[in-house]
């Protein structure tokens, strides 16, 4: 199982205290109807995710592939083409899990996505996205959603693994993360 480097735990430290990663406010969130979890499948990871939002809600609608978040930006690596190069229209793994997502927020009556990215990850490991691009895909991911679906409440978090075995989940703030950005 990979680890985060030292750089990378202090790179996600200093994103904590700008105040860009938060913790979970319950109250914050209206999560009276559900949620739709999307997350990665990572079973070492799974049930402290799982258990992290079932905090925001009781009623959580799953949806899982390797990779979660990651795979929803068209930029993103992750997000393989599984039609040939040549095929028309070129179909995207990220494009058959926006499906699922509009699909199972149709079928479920849910106005709330709980996207979710964790780190150490090991699509991310593949695609050798550093925890500056997680954070980045995953607001992207966000924006993709927001288009598709506007009128959904969609909540980014990112589920820190420490190499101590600490594990915490964080609300991610894309505000203040693009007003990081600016300033960087």
């Amino acid at each position: 199982m990979a680890h985060l480097t030292p750089e990378e735990i202090l790179f996600l430290e200093q994103l904590r205290s700008e105040g860009i990663l938060e913790n979970i406010d319950t109250k914050r969130v209206d999560a009276s109807q559900g949620a739709i979890l999307i997350t990665c499948a990572d079973g070492d990871q799974m049930a402290d995710v799982f258990q992290q939002t079932e905090n925001l809600s009781h009623r959580l609608h799953t949806l899982s592939l390797n990779g979660g978040g990651l795979l929803l930006p068209e930029e993103s690596p992750a997000n393989e083409l599984l039609t040939p190069p040549d095929c028309l229209p070129q179909v995207r793994l990220g494009d058959v899990f926006l499906n699922q997502i509009i699909t199972a927020r149709s079928l479920k009556h849910i106005d709330l996505i709980a996207l979710h990215v964790h780190a150490p990850c090991g699509v991310a490991g593949v695609f050798k996205i550093s925890p500056r691009q997680l954070i980045e895909l995953l607001t992207a991911g966000k924006d993709r959603l927001k288009k598709a679906l506007p009128n959904t409440k969609v909540c980014a978090f990112v589920h820190i693994a420490c190499p101590d075995g600490r594990k915490r989940t964080y609300f991610v703030s894309r505000e203040k993360w693009r007003t990081f950005l600016n300033k960087s």
